[in-house]
């Protein structure tokens, strides 16, 4: 061991020592905090380790372990110990942050629980991306036609390694509630931070379509749908509209998506009412032998109360509320810059303003389609097209590998 020229052995071993220094290092100075290489921290990093991967290059035929960490072996044993930790990163419940209430369980304490930020990953994954970045010098230092398809290759596995990574600290993700007719400039983090942005969002309306209402039994003594576990529901599509639940035969007679309640001292009806605060209902027959019970259901909703109807001592006909299919915000989006943008966001379909992009996230739940405020998140990456050069050039690379054939680099 340690004979030159090293092998697997060796690297392994490297290997090993790499995780054992990250454990102490987790264990005495705490996890990696990425926002700390926030711009321009990230970018002096990166040129110091373009540095010290030149120094190793041009010192290779001199230091010996500047000359390995290019070789095969170095390549197959970091690959190797960063693909084990990546699955000990799958195979382990990731936690978004330090438990402060209760006891830490080992994996806690030794940070496997938070991966991404476990310094035994992170110098592992500098290893590796060390190896890639003195393979491609290696192979820059006799280009050849042949060496191309590499070198362009490894050139974008590089950029999105350690732009991917140096990168994130400048990304921000940030959470905006607004409302109706308010313009608003202030975002929050995930600390619960409020940050004033160079973009406004004036909210001009919110709308929700919605599936067709459902109707589904549940248990009157816990309140669980049935049958439990796998609930059946009848699709409120259409007037007429009929099925079978629990052994009752249920049919719709009559059914509005736009109602308000009418309650009297004897009973409770619904009527059609197209206006701020209408619910759902409707007026359905259930039967079950010789027993007919006909009557309204309701979702209910801020304004009105729902409305179950009761079959027997054991379970009752409830409404659950529409589940949204698609919710949209009409906006005016504004920047100091002077940009003014008048558009529709929806969940699928984001909004990019200059460096944003603004995502519909949420809405006032409780007040459902009659919502008068709407939460965008708010995500800026200075990086990302860095990182999408780097795609580029690995697709571009895949290319060439076969257009022009590889030859084994025997250079030193």
């Amino acid at each position: 061991m340690w004979i030159k020229p090293w092998k697997l052995t060796e690297g392994f071993i490297i290997g090993s020592g790499l995780v054992l220094t990250g454990l102490l290092l987790q264990l005495t100075v705490g996890p990696i905090d990425w926002n700390t290489f926030a711009w321009p921290v990230n970018l002096i990093v990166l040129v110091a380790f373009l540095a010290i991967v030149l120094a190793a290059h041009l010192l290779r035929k001199r230091v010996y372990v500047c000359q390995w960490l290019g070789s095969h072996d170095a390549a197959i044993t970091s690959i190797s110990w960063a693909v084990a930790l990546t699955l000990i990163m799958g195979l382990t419940r990731q936690s978004a942050g330090v438990n402060p209430h209760g006891d830490r369980s080992l994996l806690e304490v030794v940070g496997i629980t938070q991966c991404l930020t476990w310094w035994p990953f992170a110098l592992i994954y500098t290893w590796l991306t060390l190896s890639l970045a003195l393979a491609v010098f290696r192979r820059a230092s006799v280009l050849t036609l042949r060496n191309i398809p590499f070198m362009v290759m490894h050139t974008g596995l590089l950029i999105v390694l350690l732009c991917g990574t140096l990168g994130s600290a400048d990304m921000q993700r940030l959470k905006m509630m607004t409302r109706q007719g308010v313009p608003e400039w202030r975002a929050t983090d995930d600390k619960g931070n409020l940050i004033e942005l160079d973009v406004a969002i004036d909210l001009k309306s919110f709308t929700i379509d919605e599936y067709p209402p459902k109707l589904m039994m549940a248990d009157i003594a816990t309140g669980d749908a049935l049958p439990k576990g796998k609930p059946q529901h009848i699709m409120l599509d259409s007037v007429g509209a009929q099925g079978d639940l629990m052994g009752w035969s249920v049919k719709v007679i009559k059914s509005f998506t736009h109602a308000a309640a009418m309650i009297d001292s004897t009973a409770v009806n619904y009527v059609e009412w197209h206006s701020f605060g209408a619910t759902t209902a409707a007026l359905v027959e259930v039967t079950k032998g010789n027993t007919r019970i006909t009557d309204w259901v309701s979702c209910g909703n801020f304004m009105f109360p729902s409305k179950e109807l009761k079959l027997d001592s054991a379970v009752c006909l409830f409404m659950p509320e529409p589940e949204p299919l698609r919710y949209a915000s009409a906006v005016n989006v504004y920047t100091q810059a002077g940009t003014n943008l008048t558009d529709t966001i929806t969940v699928n379909r984001p909004l990019t303003v200059e460096k944003w992009k603004i995502y519909q996230l949420d809405y006032d739940r409780e007040m459902g389609r009659w919502s008068e405020t709407s939460v965008f998140e708010l995500v800026t990456d200075p990086w990302l097209y860095v990182v999408y050069a780097g795609i580029g050039l690995l697709l571009l690379g895949a290319v060439l590998m076969f257009m022009i054939p590889a030859t084994p680099n025997t250079s030193k």
